[in-house]
């Protein structure tokens, strides 16, 4: 039963990496084609690089929690540490 568990939490770990990793690239993708060259300074552009990566993980992490187990998988082990 432990062995099952834990090859779940590998397996829930790496899709969230996988995941992750994916969004990153996508935002680096859409700014980089997109966003820099309409923006002049290169302080607007670290700021808005900064944004749409703090929004992409946002959204990111609402999507995972919703559509897939992934986190459940974590916190079930929470849930059964408290009682």
């Amino acid at each position: 039963m432990k062995a099952m568990k834990r090859c779940a939490k590998w397996k829930a770990a790496v899709g969230i990496i996988l995941t992750t990793m994916l969004t990153l690239m996508v935002l680096t993708i859409i700014y980089w084609l997109f966003v820099e060259p309409q923006i002049k300074t290169n302080f607007n552009q670290i700021l808005v690089m900064m944004g749409m990566i703090y929004g992409g993980m946002y959204l990111h992490r609402l999507l995972i929690r919703r559509y897939t187990c992934w986190w459940n998988v974590w916190e079930e082990d929470e849930k059964e540490n408290e009682n």
